[in-house]
């Protein structure tokens, strides 16, 4: 245990009387920049930023050059896709985080406050509009039973899609790859696989690598929004089947669809795991050794 996992779990012991919160090596570095906003005319879509890629940066040892939103707002322009980012969706939540912990009303709170938003920002519906983070995505599809009435009335008339789905069918089509990757491994997380969205998911990476290796023993990595972060020994377990298997089988990239799965992922394998999103940024990159190089 390092001096900074030690002094963190004296803090928290003398806060809470236990040890309630661990310090991990692989805590994200806090996202540098402003988040992106677009105001464009006739978009194609809306994208909605999650909090969670509003807030986390890169993971130490990735490089944090380049955000996820960065990369999305970046295939979308070579690809020639018009997206609308709203300038006011800071306070805005799909609100998982609350009704993973049991609290209902702040959940239900969220809950309506983005789909009211979603509907005006969308036109009325008119628009689709898709979140960057598939646990987020999988939330906000499955709140309706939360909802006032009125706002269940907007959910219905809304297009609510997971980059994934987004990326597959807008984006891809129209994006030029210019370069693969050798060999990728991909975590398809839960959320994916129960919205039926594996095979979207493959469909991208196969085409900016060469080789994508899907554990056959791949499954819940058990990091649970913030689960990883109080009970790592909850995630080790988990993964301890996957993670063996992709260390027998070396990749040169690790890809995912949600940020804490990738932390979870991270600290099972060893290998930095990020969001598919950069495998096809870099794919698709004029020059590959520039990383700053603008929407």
């Amino acid at each position: 245990m390092n001096l900074l996992t030690r002094a963190f779990d004296l803090l928290s012991r003398r806060v809470t009387g236990e040890p309630f919160w661990r310090w991990c090596a692989e805590m994200p570095h806090p996202r540098k920049g402003r988040v992106p906003s677009q105001i464009v005319r006739n978009p194609d879509a809306v994208y909605f930023p999650t909090c969670i890629s509003r807030i986390m940066g890169a993971l130490p040892g990735e490089g944090d050059d380049v955000t996820v939103m960065d990369a999305l707002l970046r295939i979308a322009h070579r690809a020639g896709v018009r997206l609308f980012v709203p300038s006011d969706m800071q306070g805005h939540c799909c609100g998982v985080p609350f009704s993973s912990k049991g609290f209902d009303r702040a959940h239900d709170a969220s809950a309506n406050k983005a789909i009211e938003s979603f509907f005006r920002w969308s036109n009325g519906g008119v628009v689709p509009i898709f979140l960057d983070t598939s646990p987020c995505t999988y939330g906000i599809r499955t709140c309706r039973v939360h909802l006032t009435p009125k706002n269940q009335e907007r959910f219905d008339m809304l297009t609510i899609l997971d980059s994934i789905e987004f990326v597959s069918e807008w984006i891809l089509p129209k994006l030029v790859v210019r370069r693969k990757t050798r060999r990728v491994a991909v975590h398809p997380v839960c959320s994916a696989v129960k919205m039926g969205l594996t095979g979207k998911l493959t469909q991208v990476m196969k085409a900016c690598s060469d080789e994508l290796l899907v554990p056959r023993e791949g499954g819940c990595c058990a990091f649970a929004g913030d689960r990883g972060f109080l009970f790592p020994e909850l995630t080790a377990s988990a993964t301890e089947t996957e993670a063996s298997e992709i260390r027998q089988q070396p990749c040169d990239a690790y890809y995912s669809s949600s940020r804490t799965c990738e932390i979870g992922m991270t600290r099972a394998t060893g290998h930095v795991y990020r969001s598919y999103l950069h495998l096809l940024e870099y794919a698709s990159r004029l020059d590959e050794r520039a990383p700053d190089e603008r929407r």
